[in-house]
């Protein structure tokens, strides 16, 4: 099994997981919002609510974060960087597909997401090489 450079300390949620759900606190950082709960983790990924909430707490073990109760969890400098590094490969991934297999955009990012969080680092080395440039993805959104 190839070493993932996504390292957590996780007992419930897999690190494929925990990936989608740096992604995802990234896009409500986008959006503007800086806390972010468990019910907007599930909400976005399909998870159940307490799995999010384990998993938000699991980020906060791990120092990607602070969890606060009844509120959420907030980013800190080391996990808006590791956000920051999980949308990029995402919407690398999306220039990709929609490059060489000419899908949808939307298509595009449905099928990103279901590998980029396993993606070897070898893989996206190249990926980055060719796709490095690009200031958005085929969605319109920004590469972080």
């Amino acid at each position: 099994m190839e070493k993932n450079i996504y390292v957590f300390n996780i007992n419930i949620v897999r690190i494929e997981n925990m990936f989608h759900i740096m992604k995802e606190i990234y896009r409500e950082y986008e959006e503007g919002k800086m806390v972010v709960g468990p019910t907007d983790i599930a909400t976005r990924t399909g998870m159940a609510k307490s799995t999010a909430y384990h998993a938000l707490k699991e980020l906060a073990r791990n120092g990607y974060g602070r969890y606060i109760e009844k509120k959420g969890f907030i980013l800190n400098s080391k996990g808006l960087k590791m956000a920051k590094k999980a949308m990029r490969r995402h919407r690398l991934l999306e220039c990709f597909i929609v490059e060489m297999l000419e899908l949808s955009p939307e298509k595009a990012c449905t099928e990103a997401s279901k590998i980029d969080g396993v993606v070897g680092e070898e893989f996206m080395m190249e990926i980055e090489k060719k796709y490095g440039g690009y200031k958005k993805c085929p969605c319109g959104k920004k590469i972080p």
